[in-house]
């Protein structure tokens, strides 16, 4: 419980601070990371800033000194995806033996590479793991209960990172198997929007059950083809984590796909994590020789302003096959 001494996170967003919450509850204190001078000023009156009816626990305090990475011996990286490369960067060049937990969803950049798979090319040395999993932050925060997972190239930080969580609300598995981690996580937000585009034009429930179940199929595809674990695609990073994303508004990818039918784009600069994958995710394809037909029609909706009627049309008069043929 007490190998881990300086716990810092990078984001102090909800996301962040929801995981701090909990792990102040299992008696273990952190420091935030915080740029903007007035939320630095809530979070050290001891009130969190996205979860007022939630007491913040003394054990988490925040700082705008990035300093407190020199000594950080485990560091939660909770921000957008697109800031998360920078951030592995500051961390390393400041403390090249401290532990990281990225816990955003997305990728790495818009090639289509994973955050596993820079790891392992620009940060071969350092020890990393992935959190993901179906979570809404705010229940996480309510200490209500919720199940994720930790993947690492790891076996023993596995091991730590599931203990420091055990008995906590948020029940960690362990897996072996980052790059399906994150991936799910990151394609799972797409599948919210094609599920909030259903919803949106009131296609009914088989509609959406429908893009769930073929999007679960599609990242399985992706997973295998990009070296992880196709089982991953199948858990609780795979289809936990896309059914919470696809089952309420609540959800941002849901809302914005939602959003479009009704042509109400005010979401679109609010952390919609699966507008940011969409490009990523077909440069992916394209180079692994994939067929992820809800993926590109998705894609056609939110990027090509294809009529959403006519793509209705194609997918369901497309060539009968198999379902699990690879293609």
């Amino acid at each position: 419980m007490k190998e881990f001494s300086n716990i810092c996170f990078c984001g102090s967003g909800a996301w962040g601070q929801a995981i701090a919450i909990t792990l102040a509850r299992a008696g273990l204190s952190s420091k935030m990371l915080v740029n903007d001078s007035h939320r630095l000023k809530i979070l050290n009156q001891n009130k969190s800033t996205c979860f007022p009816k939630v007491k913040f626990p003394d054990l988490i305090s925040a700082s705008s000194e990035i300093s407190f990475l020199k000594k950080s011996d485990l560091v939660f990286i909770s921000t957008e995806s697109s800031r998360v490369l920078r951030t592995v960067n500051e961390i390393i060049s400041l403390n090249p033996k401290s532990k990281i937990i990225v816990t955003s969803k997305g990728f790495a950049n818009q090639k289509g590479e994973t955050i596993p798979e820079v790891f392992a090319k620009n940060f071969p040395s350092v020890t990393y793991g992935i959190l993901t999993g179906p979570t809404f932050a705010d229940e996480v925060a309510k200490n209500l209960p919720a199940a994720a997972i930790f993947a690492s190239n790891e076996n023993s930080f596995a091991e730590a990172i599931t203990s420091i969580f055990h008995k906590s609300c948020l029940r960690l598995y362990k897996s072996n198997d980052p790059i399906g981690a994150s991936l799910g996580g990151t394609i799972k937000n797409i599948i919210a929007i094609g599920a909030g585009i259903s919803d949106g034009l009131k296609l009914g429930e088989n509609s959406k059950a429908g893009i769930i179940t073929r999007g679960v199929a599609e990242l399985s595809q992706i997973i295998d083809a990009a070296g992880g674990n196709r089982e991953t695609a199948f858990g609780l990073a795979g289809i936990g984590d896309m059914m919470l994303s696809c089952s309420t508004p609540k959800s941002r990818n849901m809302k914005f796909g939602m959003s479009l039918v009704n042509q109400k784009n005010e979401n679109k600069t609010n952390l919609v994590e699966g507008l940011n994958a969409l490009k990523a995710v077909n440069n992916l394809s394209e180079i692994l020789m994939l067929n992820t037909p809800i993926i590109d029609s998705i894609n056609d909706i939110v990027n090509n302003k294809k009529d959403i009627k006519k793509i209705i049309t194609e997918l369901l008069n497309r060539p009968v096959k198999r379902e699990f043929n690879k293609n």
